[in-house]
């Protein structure tokens, strides 16, 4: 098929820096589409756009597959390094190896860094702003909710209107992760067989994703009294998959759209006790079970559940429990 230049774009290294996904789709005849990266001023910002759009400057060895109203693809992330990404359709972004991320919203004071594993998630909803970087690696498989699917499988199960979404940077949530391992082995199938699994799986997958991490927009911006149901599930879900790994306050907060002291106070309200009380009361609850494991030793478990050295896991073990790691694994095994 005969390919036309791509306009040219007021946009300093834009072909070395930015890579769409090329197409596989059921349509008739086979046709090819694009998977879409614009320009939007200069390099300081990205519009994603997952649909199809003739000003495409497509990667050739990426691949994509479309089915009803969703889009999944292998495409290299983030598309510029040190600009400031945007969206068209809800998107979730999975690397294909592990990689380092220094994540950054607009109206973010600082940059959170993280490492991610293919377990983990970026999650991008439209009207944010975010820059991304990754170090270790470039490629990532992407998936993007249409308008069309949303208005379609979510609105009607949340009573006519898609519950709002909040950017995270990381989302640790083996269902999640699952279903993106299908949604990759769609696209080594065939075209018709890749759709009927997106079909398949993609509304689960919505309605997970709505269901969990999901505010509804009755609640408004700020919560008074306590968190609501939905901000509950979703600061509760963010901690369990975090447990491995620092997390600060301003980061929590985050997870809900809230500032970090009106967090402290409504988190406070809700489950009684600080963020930081809860965040090690769930640790040490895991790790309980990983020491019901002979094999395993109190070292590795330590740094398991988020602590750099013995001493501190059993201070913290103590305190919580009223025992030390050891003691409470002789008392059981």
């Amino acid at each position: 098929m005969p390919t036309s230049k791509p306009e040219t774009m007021p946009v300093r290294n834009w072909r070395q820096g930015v890579s769409a996904c090329g197409a596989k789709t059921a349509d008739k005849g086979g046709a090819s589409t694009t998977c879409v990266l614009e320009a939007s001023g200069m390099s300081e910002s990205v519009l994603i756009d997952l649909e199809e759009k003739p000003s495409a400057l497509c990667d050739s060895t990426a691949e994509r597959l479309v089915g009803d109203g969703l889009i999944v693809c292998r495409c290299r992330f983030p598309p510029q390094q040190e600009a400031w990404i945007s969206v068209r359709q809800t998107m979730l972004v999975r690397p294909a190896a592990s990689v380092t991320v220094r994540w950054r919203g607009v109206e973010d004071q600082t940059e959170t860094t993280a490492r991610m594993t293919r377990q983990a998630l970026h999650l991008i909803p439209p009207g944010s702003a975010i820059r991304i970087e990754w170090v270790g690696g470039d490629r990532a498989l992407v998936l993007g909710l249409t308008a069309a699917f949303l208005d379609t499988h979510v609105a009607p199960e949340f009573d006519g209107r898609v519950p709002r979404l909040a950017p995270q940077a990381t989302i640790r949530d083996a269902a999640l992760a699952e279903m993106m391992s299908w949604f990759e082995a769609a696209l080594d199938g065939s075209a018709a067989a890749g759709v009927r699994s997106l079909e398949l799986a993609g509304i689960t997958f919505g309605l997970r994703l709505f269901e969990v991490y999901g505010e509804e927009e009755s609640a408004g911006g700020y919560a008074t009294g306590g968190l609501g149901a939905s901000r509950q599930r979703r600061i509760a879900t963010f901690i369990d998959g975090n447990l491995d790994r620092r997390v600060s306050l301003n980061e929590m907060a985050g997870v809900v759209g809230l500032g970090s002291s009106h967090f402290r106070t409504v988190f406070r309200a809700t489950f009684g006790q600080s963020p930081s009380r809860y965040l090690h009361e769930r640790r040490i609850e895991k790790a309980k079970t990983l020491l019901l494991d002979p094999n395993r030793t109190i070292v590795d478990i330590a740094l398991e559940v988020g602590y750099s050295s013995h001493g501190h896991f059993t201070t913290v073990f103590r305190k919580v429990t009223g025992t030390t790691p050891s003691r409470f694994r002789l008392d059981r095994l």
